[in-house]
Formats: C-alpha cells, sequence, structure tokens
C-alpha cells in the first residue's frame, strides 16, 4: 500500500512538473510600482539559453521610461551579482508609447512592463547546484512628480533537468516576439535647414497602408521629442521632418531606432514597430514625396487644403477684427479720395496695398522661420511680447494721430485733400498703410485662423509659408475687390472739407489704438515703461515744435529731442514688470500640475489661454467670463478657472497652445474631473455662456 503512494505522488509530481512555479524573486512593492525578478524556467540545464526579466507593476496613471526617455527622464538599469556559470545579456527594449506631461512628450511604458534579458547557464555548471541571481533594479516613476526608486531582488535557480513554466514564459516569448526587430528596412538621415530628415523605405512593408507613422531614436537628446514630427508619404516609403536638438550640434552620425505605427490586421488596427538605422547623408529611394500629406502624423491638426482655406477665410475675417480697424479706416479715406479718380489709379492702389500686405506677412513668417531654427517658441502675435516693438507702436499711432490733427504734414503737398493719388507719395501711403495693417492685425487671432496657424507653425518651411501666403491673401482681398467695384467707390461723396472733418476724426480711433498699447505696455512693464513710453510722446511733439523754429540752438535742440526719443523706446527693455495681467493669486494661475491637482481634487477645470494685447480675448473675458451668469455657472458646477497669461514671452505655454494645435491666443480648455490622462475639450474662440454650459455640462457626466 505504501508503496502505491509513493507511485501516485511520483506521478502527480510527474503531471505537475510542466506547471512548475519560475523561479522569481519576492515583490517589491512601492505603493507606486511593483517590481520583481521572474525567469522563463524553474530548473535550468547546463549550456542552457533562457530569458530572466524585470516584471514591473505600475499604478494607475504613473509610468516609467524606454531605453530613450525622449524629454527629461532615465530608463531602468540593472546592476547584477551572479555566479561566474551565468552570464546575461541587454535588455529587450518593447515597444514604447509617448506620454504628454504638460508640453513634455515622455517615451514611456504604463501599466504592465516586462523586460527581458537573454541568460546563458555555462556547461560546467554542477547538476543539482543553486545559483542565486542577484540584481539591484533602480528605475525612475513619474506621475506629476518623478520619484526615484530602487528594488533589491534575488532569485535562486536549480541546474538539473529543465522545467520550463508556461506563464511567465509564455509572457516572456510574447514580449519578445511583439518587440521591435530588423525587417529590411532602408533608412537615411539628411540635417538640413534646421530639420533632422529621415527618408525610409525597403523591405516589404506596405507604406501606404499604415497609419501614424513615429519615429523613436535609440540615442536621447538627437531630437526634440516634444516638438512634433511632420510625417510625409512617398510612393515607396515615408518622410519624417524631426527637430533636431542639442545631441546634433557637432553633426550627424547615423541614427538607429523604431519606426512605430498601426497596421491593418484581421483583428483590427495593431501597433507595432521596426527597428531601423537610418544611415547618414545616404540617399534612399522613396518615390515621389506627396507634400503636404502631414495629416496622418499624429501632432498635426489639420490638413493643408483645410488649413489654406481656414487661413484665407481667417484672412478675410481679420479685416473685421476691433484691432484693426484703426489703421483701415485711413485705407477707406484713401479710396474716398480717389472714389472719382480715373479707374487705373484706384486700381493700382488696390494692388499696392495688396502687395504691402503680402510683404508683411511673408517678412513675418521669415522672421518666425529663423526664430524658430534659432531654437525659439514663438506663435501668432509674439512681437507684441517685446515691450520695445509695443512701445514704438504706440508712438506710431501718436504720430499718424498728430498729422491727422493737422499737427505736421508729411510729403506737404501729397498728401492734401483733393491730390492726385496716382502720385508717388500716394503710392507709397497704399503700400505702408497694408505694411501697417499687418503689424496691428496680429494680437488678433480671427475664427478659422486658430487651426490653420497651428499647422502651420508645426510644420516644414515651405507649408509655413504657403499658409501665410494664403492668410495675406484673405486679408487684402476685400480692398483689391472695393477697388474694382467703381459702382461702390462712385457712391461715396465727392472730395470736399467734410473730408478734412473725417480726417481729424480718425485721429480718434488712432489715439485710441495708442491708449490700449499704452495699457499692455503697463501690464508688460509697469510704471517704469508707461514713464517711458509717454516721455517719448513728449519728446516728440517736442520736436515738432522745434521742427518750425530756425536758428542753430533749435536744430541742436531737435536733434537732442530726437535722440531722446529714441532713446526713451529703446530703454523700455530695461523696464522692470510690476505687475501681471490680473495680479492673480496662485490657485489661479495655469500649470500642468496645477490642473492634475484641481482635477484630483473633483474639480472641472477650465484653461483661459490670453494675452493683455489680445483684442479677442479682451472681448470675450468682458462679455462672457466676468459676466455674473458665467462665474455663477462655474461655482454651481464646482468649476476652477485657471489663466495661462502669454502677454510676455512664456515656453511653457507657447509649448502647451502648440500641443492643442494652436499658434495664438485665444484657447479655451475644458478638463473633467479625475486623475486620467484626458484630452481636453476645445472650445471656440468666440465664447457664450451657453456655449460655456454645454462644455461644463460634458465635462461633469
Amino acid at each position: 500500500m505504501r508503496n502505491l503512494w509513493i507511485i501516485c505522488l511520483a506521478l502527480i509530481a510527474v503531471w505537475l512538473a510542466p506547471f512548475a512555479r519560475a523561479a522569481e524573486s519576492a515583490a517589491v512593492k512601492s505603493g507606486r510600482a511593483v517590481a520583481q525578478l521572474v525567469t522563463s524556467y524553474d530548473t535550468v540545464e547546463p549550456g542552457q539559453d533562457i530569458y530572466i526579466a524585470l516584471s514591473m507593476r505600475l499604478e494607475p496613471h504613473w509610468h516609467t521610461y524606454w531605453r530613450n526617455a525622449g524629454g527629461p527622464g532615465e530608463p531602468a538599469e540593472l546592476h547584477w551579482d551572479i555566479p561566474d556559470t551565468t552570464s546575461i545579456g541587454d535588455i529587450i527594449w518593447p515597444l514604447p508609447q509617448t506620454v504628454s506631461t504638460g508640453p513634455l512628450i515622455n517615451y514611456a511604458f504604463e501599466d504592465r512592463l516586462l523586460l527581458p534579458m537573454p541568460m546563458h547557464i555555462a556547461k560546467d555548471a554542477q547538476l543539482g547546484e543553486e545559483l542565486t541571481i542577484k540584481a539591484q533594479a533602480t528605475y525612475l516613476v513619474c506621475y506629476q512628480i518623478c520619484l526615484p526608486e530602487m528594488a533589491n531582488l534575488s532569485l535562486t535557480l536549480r541546474v538539473g533537468e529543465a522545467v520550463k513554466d508556461e506563464r511567465w514564459s509564455g509572457n516572456i516569448e510574447r514580449t519578445i516576439k511583439r518587440a521591435p526587430k530588423p525587417e529590411g528596412l532602408e533608412a537615411s538621415a539628411v540635417l538640413k535647414n534646421n530639420f533632422l530628415t529621415l527618408d525610409i523605405g525597403g523591405g516589404k512593408l506596405d507604406f501606404a497602408a499604415l497609419k501614424n507613422p513615429y519615429f523613436f531614436p535609440y540615442e536621447q537628446d538627437l531630437i526634440d521629442a516634444s516638438a512634433p514630427q511632420d510625417i510625409l508619404s512617398a510612393e515607396r516609403g515615408v518622410r519624417i521632418n524631426l527637430t533636431p536638438s542639442f545631441g546634433l550640434a557637432d553633426g550627424i552620425e547615423n541614427i538607429p531606432g523604431v519606426l512605430a505605427f498601426e497596421e491593418k490586421t484581421e483583428n483590427g488596427w495593431v501597433r507595432r514597430g521596426i527597428e531601423v538605422s537610418a544611415i547618414a547623408d545616404a540617399k534612399v529611394d522613396i518615390g515621389k514625396v506627396k507634400t503636404g500629406s502631414g495629416g496622418r502624423g499624429i501632432h498635426t491638426s489639420v490638413g493643408l487644403w483645410a488649413a489654406l482655406l481656414g487661413a484665407f477665410i481667417g484672412g478675410m475675417i481679420l479685416n473685421l477684427m476691433p484691432c484693426v480697424f484703426p489703421v483701415l479706416s485711413l485705407k477707406v479715406l484713401g479710396f474716398a479720395r480717389a472714389a472719382h479718380d480715373e479707374r487705373k489709379s484706384i486700381r493700382t492702389h488696390g494692388w499696392l496695398y495688396v502687395l504691402g500686405v503680402m510683404v508683411s506677412f511673408l517678412t513675418l513668417a521669415g522672421v518666425i522661420l529663423a526664430l524658430k531654427a534659432g531654437g525659439a517658441s514663438v506663435g501668432w502675435g509674439f512681437q507684441l511680447q517685446n515691450p520695445v516693438l509695443v512701445g514704438a507702436l504706440a508712438l506710431l499711432f501718436v504720430i499718424i494721430a498728430f498729422n491727422l490733427f493737422g499737427f505736421f504734414d508729411v510729403g506737404g503737398h501729397l498728401q492734401n485733400t483733393g491730390s492726385d493719388l496716382a502720385t508717388s507719395g500716394g503710392y507709397k501711403g497704399a503700400f505702408f498703410t497694408g505694411v501697417l495693417a499687418v503689424i496691428v492685425a496680429t494680437p488678433c487671432t480671427a475664427p478659422f485662423m486658430a487651426g490653420a496657424l497651428g499647422f502651420a507653425f508645426a510644420q516644414s518651411s515651405l507649408t509655413t509659408l504657403l499658409i501665410f501666403t494664403a492668410l495675406g491673401a484673405g486679408f487684402a482681398l476685400p480692398f483689391l475687390a472695393l477697388s474694382y467695384a467703381p459702382g461702390l467707390l462712385k457712391r461715396l461723396p465727392k472730395p470736399g472739407p467734410w473730408m478734412d472733418i473725417f480726417k481729424q476724426f480718425l485721429a480718434f480711433p488712432m489715439l485710441g489704438a495708442a491708449v490700449w498699447l499704452i495699457w499692455v505696455l503697463a501690464v508688460q512693464t509697469g510704471a517704469d515703461g508707461v514713464l517711458r513710453v509717454l516721455g517719448a510722446i513728449l519728446t516728440f511733439g517736442f520736436s515738432l515744435w522745434l521742427w518750425k523754429r530756425k536758428g542753430v540752438f533749435a536744430k541742436l535742440l531737435l536733434a537732442v529731442s530726437v535722440l531722446a526719443t529714441g532713446y526713451f523706446i529703446y530703454d523700455l527693455r530695461n523696464a522692470q514688470s510690476a505687475q501681471m495681467v490680473a495680479e492673480l493669486p496662485e490657485a489661479q494661475a495655469w500649470s500642468p500640475q496645477r490642473v492634475a491637482q484641481l482635477r484630483a481634487e473633483g474639480n472641472i477645470v477650465f484653461v483661459d489661454f490670453t494675452a493683455a494685447w489680445c483684442v479677442s480675448c479682451k472681448v470675450n473675458d468682458k462679455l462672457v467670463l466676468q459676466r455674473r451668469a458665467t462665474k455663477d455657472l462655474f461655482a454651481r458646477t464646482n468649476t476652477v478657472m485657471l489663466i495661462a497669461d502669454w502677454t510676455r514671452r512664456d515656453d511653457a505655454i507657447t509649448a502647451e497652445l502648440t500641443r492643442h494645435g494652436r499658434s495664438g491666443v485665444p484657447l479655451y480648455l475644458v478638463y473633467p474631473p479625475g486623475t486620467g490622462l484626458v484630452d481636453p475639450q476645445i472650445l471656440p474662440q468666440v465664447l457664450s455662456t451657453k456655449i460655456i454650459e454645454k462644455a461644463l455640462a460634458k465635462a461633469g457626466e
């Protein structure tokens, strides 16, 4: 009977052997991550190759990093203490995902992670020997804050007849199978015009059937991971334009990495990756590149044609924005003067105005591209973040107002009422009216412009120039159309004394624009800046008075006065800021951390991206956001409003605008309560209480 029990127990042991638990370490728990060392075999044979792996289970919303963290971060590392009869190879890294933390993008893992490594057992390992494998694992886990963690792990492997574990070996084999591997792709890397361009083709991959391609370089700081990747499809491959980082400051070398994408299978779209090494300055035949096809990239918001149409329509609407009216009213006066002149002269003025607009828009695009190439973060209206330019524009509007009042004349008889606008002075006036109109239009973002500009700022130089061209064409079209509509022009009154009155009346919108700019300057530089620009206005007025005085002393004073005017404006760069847009308490200032904190506390979060020089922002603020009904709505729905003030340069806000496909303000975001990573609702640029109420109701569902 006893022998029968022994036989039964032996049979049970043999039957259970394939299901024996693999060697694994005790789990180390931190409350954020659980780390464990596991193997695919419980017992091993001499000379056998197996896999050992670091297993990690991350708490919701926490993440750890890939071999290249992308943005700030560090990958997991293991420091081994192993017997001489064993050796362990490098980590086989799974395909990472992009994780956004505010404006930063990291390459990381969430939830569960298995990092396999090949392990070799030497042939001279003795049967019955127990191999103690020790590892010190260090890794960084992040969610709102980043915490370095360490786990001391140890497991024991017995040398004997090989016994495979079906659980861990299956998980490890699936991880290795899905990990990126070479598949014969060819790639080139070219650093040109401040872009790193990768052309990837070859192999058996059907590039036309891919979605959302993305390149993960193995080495950190070669590219700006937080910048958009511009994806262009080609006949036999794909072109990826990347923003280089300081790792390429000394030139380009071969760039190995992973091309990730989504591929259609029987089970739907599956995400996978292929190892690829981009050879420096090589040539890869990918066929004709389809320009403007970047809409498949994960960061692009609209296609090129939609962006061009949006820019064109937005440019036309921009004529109606209040920040443009003071300058355009001057052109209306010019048309009134020319209404009864010959048609050729009127049309010439229309085209010169168009030329001034287009030159200005393309110059602005060129400046933006140059600044971005130099590493600066800029957006639409960026120039009004410069106090010197704001002060100079305020002074310019005052000068124009003085001229309209008749305090001085520019060009003498060329500016007289009823003069022939076909003269050279009139032509210059038409051109520079277009230039000035563009300068003062940039604080405004008209409907349809936001997505187009967001697309433009994330694309190649050629695409950016095309979109700015469409924007300028839309902006200039109404006046060009008016110059070709003699029927409308002839309905205007004939030139006469009324034009002097109208001319003087137009000085008041100019002064109003100057007052607004001085207020913007007060926000940026405080009382010191206001004192400087008022001093410049004073010295310029004194210069006008001296202009008509004779004598050497008067001319000397005139020169000193003009120099003082220039100095006051130039010295605005040294003015110290004394206040912000609204002296907000810290609890109301935007930051990604504050958004996450408020959401975790159960609040809906409304974020207002604004600037003092943004007229559209101020209209929404006065007519909607500051109304009692809106404040009551926020209180009733447990909504906290945060302000992202872009009046002065702020790279974090610029990056956040870019992340949401925008290049300027206003931008309004609504986040639901909770701790999960979500995409916020993006509200229209023209707000109403009903729009906000609907968005808050959706966020509270």
